[in-house]
């Protein structure tokens, strides 16, 4: 038997006893096993209140003669030690040296394995991270890396094929911001010359391009021409809610019209913003010196991004460039239209009916002048995945703000490929703010992922300098790397994905606390019992035979629980599930370890062989947790 057939074998015994009172035995089926609210009545029980009606009397005489049948079908080599009722509920008490010597030698034997589910033939493709090449990844972009490639991680150990993709937003508007500015401002300097990474280095014009943009517009208003636009807007329909709400406050009233008319100015008025539209028009025309300046500023931006991503462990099986799929998503957008599925509207733009596919309004696919939009981008690149992977599931983690976009991609898909919107799934998370507030990178106002993690980093060197000042600085270093960023991955995954979450770092450093660095610590300090009491005894039935105590049994349990873990993870697509498993996990063995009853250097014999056989297992699976989480053990803190 393994831990997987315990819970079929109290099915089956259930279903058994419950048939033997003679009532239809579908009924059992319905009847669900669970963990009762206390580990004193049991490992498992049901209630017997549906049966009532059946058998003509009450549900805790049914529990009593249900409890007998079970009683009666046990064999003495069972591993149900007990059978006890508790009112109308049935409860299953195990036997804690039978529990003890299948799941520590499972937990052994499978070693990294344990937990891990049986291989499927069922594809999974999982996008994330999915940056732009205007500006290096900030905090967000962490969470969406991490949650990505932990989710893929968590599925690929529950035995379903996972391939990562990246699609990095190498052309628009954004990318054009940068290469004015750069040619406006940059006398041609270049990352090597200034010391910087790439990313960061274009990022410093991204944010030039729009504080220069700022202080163009903020000179503007004081214009007669931008007083006849206020004046118009004034005079339109359009503005009437906002002269009443702003009556009294002319001061005001202006500053909305002109936060409003922002973007118009941009893409009307602004010679910056003409500049970008030129260079934008340029790279659709194939203009080769725009070209050229797009590929190697691009070239900066993918080398940083790959800095970022090789420190923070992230790997993906295919990167794909919008640059490269942009084109595909015009060309299916002219088949639906060829198809009659999209229609052309007044203004000449390609535009598909959201009406039939239960939302309202027209989404445009395609401008006027045959230019694309955010939609057409990802409806290319879809259509080239499922041609590359023919994938059987197709997840996009990103950002709870596109839920509306994601919805119509998948209605607007499954109208061109029906059936296709069963296997699309959009992962959406909260965002990530820091005590300050919200970040915003156009502004410049961003914590940088690199500077992050420095941050972290940093934060973990005082922690282990506090602690252990006769280190060397470079062992100090290297822990501190390690420590420093699995204290930043474990806070950030330790969230439900739809939560927002508020960065802590000094919490998330926590040797104390629910954290990366407190998980990491246990298994250092079981690691540390190998050293100090001379390596691991051999696999022995009897020693584990001889654990049995409720802090030991604790532990033991909750390795139990491992592969249900693993599964329920993977299915909810939550990393949050593997976190609370390692805290609860380590906080047994921690109340374990530091009992006065089961000091392994007081103990002898197989007392002794066992617990430093459960220290083992746990380590295992300590590994085990961390590795889906992206996080490398140290042997010593």
């Amino acid at each position: 038997m393994r831990i997987q057939d315990i819970d079929s074998h109290l099915e089956s015994l259930k279903s058994e006893a419950i048939a033997a009172t003679g009532v239809n035995p579908s009924l059992a089926d319905q009847i669900a096993l669970a963990a009762p609210p206390s580990p004193d009545m049991g490992d498992r029980g049901f209630p017997c209140f549906s049966l009532a009606p059946h058998l003509k009397t009450s549900p805790q005489n049914i529990a009593e003669t249900v409890a007998q049948h079970l009683r009666d079908l046990l064999s003495e080599d069972d591993i149900v030690a007990q059978v006890s009722t508790a009112g109308p509920y049935v409860n299953f008490t195990l036997d804690p040296a039978r529990l003890a010597v299948l799941v520590i030698t499972q937990a052994l034997q499978d070693a990294h394995a344990f937990g891990q589910g049986t291989p499927r033939d069922t594809r999974w493709m999982i996008e994330f991270s999915a940056p732009n090449t205007n500006k290096p990844q900030h905090l967000g972009h962490v969470r969406n890396n991490l949650l990505g490639d932990c989710v893929s991680s968590i599925l690929e150990f529950s035995g379903l094929q996972i391939t990562r993709v990246n699609l990095i937003n190498d052309r628009g508007i954004h990318i054009c911001k940068s290469m004015v500015a750069y040619e406006l401002f940059s006398d041609g300097e270049t990352p090597e010359d200034t010391g910087e990474k790439g990313d960061h280095f274009v990022g410093r014009y991204y944010v030039r391009f729009n504080r220069e943009f700022a202080d163009e517009y903020d000179a503007w208003q004081d214009t007669d021409q931008a007083e006849q636009r206020f004046q118009s807007w004034l005079d339109d329909e359009a503005s009437i809610k906002w002269r009443e709400k702003f009556a009294d406050e002319p001061t005001r009233l202006r500053h909305k019209f002109f936060d409003h008319y922002e973007n118009t100015y941009f893409n009307g008025d602004s010679d910056l913003g003409k500049l970008a539209r030129t260079r934008l028009r340029q790279w659709e025309d194939g203009h080769e010196e725009t070209l050229e300046l797009w590929k190697r500023m691009n070239r900066w931006v993918l080398d940083g991004f790959d800095e970022t991503y090789e420190r923070l462990g992230i790997e993906f099986d295919r990167v794909y460039l919008e640059s490269e799929t942009y084109e595909s998503g015009k060309e299916l957008v002219r088949e639906g239209l060829e198809k009659g599925l999209f229609a052309t509207d007044e203004s000449g733009a390609v535009v598909c009916d959201l009406e039939p596919l239960g939302l309202q309004g027209k989404k445009v696919l395609l401008r006027a002048d045959g230019t694309t939009v955010y939609m057409t981008q990802d409806l290319g690149t879809a259509d080239r995945r499922l041609r590359d992977y023919d994938p059987d599931h197709m997840v996009y983690v990103v950002g709870n703000e596109q839920e509306y976009h994601f919805d119509v991609l998948f209605r607007i898909l499954a109208k061109l490929r029906p059936g296709l919107d069963e296997r699309l799934h959009h992962l959406s998370y909260g965002m990530v703010e820091l005590p300050e507030g919200k970040m915003k990178s156009r502004e410049g106002k961003v914590v940088d992922a690199d500077d992050l993690m420095d941050a972290m980093v940093e934060l973990a060197d005082e922690a282990i300098a506090q602690r252990y000042g006769d280190l060397d600085e470079d062992e100090r270093k290297r822990r501190a790397e390690v420590i420093g960023l699995a204290a930043l991955k474990f806070y950030v995954l330790d969230f439900g994905p739809r939560t927002t979450v508020q960065f802590d770092p000094q919490r998330s450093i926590d040797f104390q606390g629910r954290t990366g660095p407190y998980c990491l610590y246990s298994y250092a300090r079981i690691a540390s019992l190998e050293r100090r009491l001379g390596g691991w005894p051999q696999l022995d039935d009897d020693a584990l035979s001889a654990l049995g105590t409720d802090k030991e049994m604790k532990v033991v349990r909750t390795l139990q629980t491992w592969p249900d873990t693993v599964e329920t993870a993977a299915t909810q697509l939550n990393p949050g599930r593997i976190t609370e498993y390692l805290f609860e996990l380590c906080s047994a063995f921690s109340s374990l370890y530091n009992d006065p009853d089961h000091r392994l250097v007081e103990l002898q014999g197989e007392r002794r062989q066992g617990l430093l056989l459960l220290a083992k297992a746990t380590q295992h699976t300590i590994a085990a947790g961390l590795d889906l989480l992206g996080i490398p053990t140290l042997q010593e803190m």
